[in-house]
């Protein structure tokens, strides 16, 4: 019974802790614990008390993490975690302007890197291809705030 509790109780600690905790390693232990327990639950109480043990962790895990979206991002910890979705991020203006013009890249584009473009020094990327510095490319499009190239020829000698 001491064990049972010890794995319950560490469990939803972790779970807990995960908040404040990046990298999932204390949600993936909380959630061993809590599994933990219900076997445990199983091995000394038998199938009925361990059923029950599982059931009920399924159950609130499913409430307490329908309430957790709902209500934790209009907390203050909440608001402070999570960013607000009517913020938009507004794309540098004028990036259109390197439609269709050429420049040379400038590091290796790996899928993305630097070029120089009509003497000024852009930040580009391509459709996923590894392209090396000295290659002339070609802008096709900008997305945003990305804009992306193509080869258009040979290294530059």
């Amino acid at each position: 019974m001491t064990l049972l509790l010890a794995l319950l109780i560490a469990g939803i600690t972790l779970l807990l802790a995960e908040v404040f905790l990046p990298g999932m390693v204390a949600g993936v232990l909380g959630v061993v614990f809590l599994l933990g327990a219900a076997v445990t639950g199983f091995a000394e109480f038998g199938p009925k008390v361990g059923s029950l043990i599982l059931m009920t962790e399924l159950l609130a895990g499913t409430i307490l993490t329908i309430l957790w979206m709902r209500y934790f991002p209009k907390t203050p910890l909440g608001k402070k975690y999570i960013l607000d979705p009517s913020a938009t991020v507004q794309a540098p203006a004028g990036l259109e302007k390197w439609v269709n013009r050429e420049g040379v890249s400038l590091t290796d584009l790996r899928p993305a890197g630097s070029a120089r473009i009509d003497g000024e020094r852009v930040d580009v990327i391509t459709a996923g291809e590894h392209l090396e510095a000295g290659i002339r490319v070609k802008v096709v499009r900008v997305d945003g705030p990305s804009v992306f190239v193509r080869r258009t020829g040979n290294p530059d000698s």
